[in-house]
C-alpha cells in the first residue's frame, strides 16, 4: 500500500514540534507518554485546545499514535484551529499507520463521508486492521464499505456520520431519543454527554455533560467511567474527588478500556 505523502510531512511536522514547546509545563516535558496522553486529554476536557494542540505535538514513541488522532479531531472539527479536513485526513492516516484503532476507524468514517479524500482501497485497508485488532465498530464500518449498506441498522454509526456531515442536530435528536429510551442506550448517552462538554453544535454545558457521563457510568459504559475519572481528577464537571477518580478509573480499566488501562499502569496499580 502506497504510503500517503501528506501524512509523511505530518510525521516530519510532528518531530520538529517535538523538539521543544517552551510554554509547556516542566511536569509535561518529564512525564512518560501515556502520561502526557492524559494530561493533553485533561486540557481538551477544559476547553484549552491550543495547549492540548502544543501537547500531542510534543507526544513521541508509544504515544503519537492516539496524538495523532487527537490532531485530527481537533482539524476536522475546527477546535482551536482553522478547520481543514484534508489536514485531518492525513492526520488520521498518520494515526492509523502508528498503530491507534481509533485512528483506522475514523479514516473508514473519512471515506463514507468524504470518499474524494480516502478511497474504499484505503478505508478498507486499515478497517481490516482495525477490526482484526478487536474493533467491533470497525468491524461494522467495514461490512457497510463491503456490502453497500447503509447506516440504518446502527444509529450510533448513523449519529457519527451526522456529525461527520455536520448535522449535529439531527444526531443529537437521535441520541437524546436513544438515551431517553427505556432501558436508556448507554453508549448513546456518552456520546451526547461528549457533545455537550466540547460544545460541538450545542451550547457548551460542563454541568450536563458530568451528569450524563456519571448515569452512563453508573451504567457499566467503561467510556463513560474513563471521562468521569477525569473529571474527578480535575474538578471540571464534577466536584475534584481523587478517591473517586480512582474509582471511576479502576472500573473503566476492569473492562479493558484501553486510555484506562494505560493509565492504570502508568500509575503502577494493579487491577484486583
Amino acid at each position: 500500500m502506497r504510503t500517503h505523502i501528506g501524512y509523511l510531512l505530518i510525521a516530519l511536522l510532528l518531530s520538529t514540534h517535538a523538539q521543544a514547546e517552551p510554554d509547556l509545563p516542566e511536569e509535561f516535558h518529564a512525564a512518560q507518554p501515556k502520561m502526557q496522553l492524559y494530561m493533553a486529554y485533561a486540557e481538551f476536557k477544559m476547553a484549552h485546545y491550543d495547549v492540548a494542540r502544543k501537547m500531542w505535538l510534543h507526544i513521541t514513541g508509544k504515544g503519537s499514535g492516539e496524538a495523532a488522532f487527537n490532531l485530527g479531531i481537533l482539524y476536522e472539527q475546527g477546535l482551536g484551529v482553522d478547520q481543514d479536513i484534508p489536514k485531518a485526513r492525513d492526520y488520521y492516516l498518520l494515526a492509523a499507520e502508528k498503530g491507534s484503532r481509533a485512528g483506522a476507524y475514523q479514516v473508514g468514517l473519512m471515506h463514507m463521508n468524504h470518499p474524494e479524500l480516502v478511497s474504499a482501497e484505503t478505508a478498507t485497508h486499515w478497517l481490516t486492521i482495525a477490526a482484526l485488532d478487536g474493533d467491533e465498530d470497525a468491524a461494522d464500518m467495514l461490512k457497510s464499505i463491503n456490502l453497500g449498506d447503509d447506516a440504518e441498522d446502527d444509529p450510533i454509526l448513523k449519529v457519527r456520520q451526522l456529525i461527520a456531515i455536520g448535522e449535529v442536530d439531527q444526531a443529537r435528536e437521535l441520541l437524546i431519543e436513544m438515551s431517553e429510551a427505556s432501558p436508556p442506550d448507554y453508549v448513546a448517552m456518552t456520546r451526547l454527554a461528549w457533545l455537550y462538554e466540547t460544545g460541538l453544535g450545542v451550547e457548551q454545558d460542563i454541568h450536563r455533560a458530568g451528569e450524563l457521563f456519571k448515569i452512563a457510568a453508573e451504567g457499566g459504559n467503561a467510556e463513560a467511567q474513563y471521562a468521569l475519572s477525569v473529571m474527578y481528577e480535575t474538578g471540571v464537571g464534577q466536584l475534584k474527588d481523587t478517591d473517586l477518580a480512582q474509582y471511576w478509573l479502576q472500573q473503566s480499566a476492569k473492562q479493558h478500556y484501553q486510555l484506562a488501562v494505560e493509565k492504570v499502569g502508568e500509575n503502577g496499580v494493579s487491577l484486583p
